[in-house]
Order: structure tokens, then sequence, then C-alpha cells
């Protein structure tokens, strides 16, 4: 894996956005809150637990979509 992640990074991913007048990769970030281990078809994946900037629920999304963001820090 080219990142090492840790919980309180700043990641980005892209995601299916559907508006009106098309379907689109759109841009995230947020906050990795937490790395869980899944079981699936024998195989374990690395799962990210991320809270979206700007959203009010956390979003599942596999480990290995993920960037680390250019941001460093909003404070």
């Amino acid at each position: 894996m080219a990142h090492k992640f840790t919980p309180g990074d700043i990641v980005s991913w892209k995601s299916w956005a559907i508006n009106l007048e098309s379907e689109v990769f759109e841009a995230k970030e947020g906050l990795l809150l937490e790395i869980l281990e899944e079981n699936r078809l024998e195989n374990i994946v690395l799962i990210a637990k991320i809270m979206p900037f700007g959203a009010s629920e956390y979003e599942f999304i596999p480990l290995f979509s993920l960037k680390k963001s250019q941001k460093q820090d909003y404070l």
C-alpha cells in the first residue's frame, strides 16, 4: 500500500454523484475515524470509517479508494 493511513487523517475519494443534469464522479473529503478489518470471500478487506465534511452520517469506503488530502489542518 502506497499510503499509510491513521485515524485523524484528512482523506479524499471520488464517488458517483447524480444530479438533474448528469452522472459524474465528484471529489469528497472527510476525516478518517477508524480502519476496520472485514472478512469478505475468505479475504481480509480494510474499510475506512469516514465522517465526510458537511455530512451528518458516516461513510464506509474501501481503504484502497482513499488518498491523503493535500490539506493539512482546517484550524
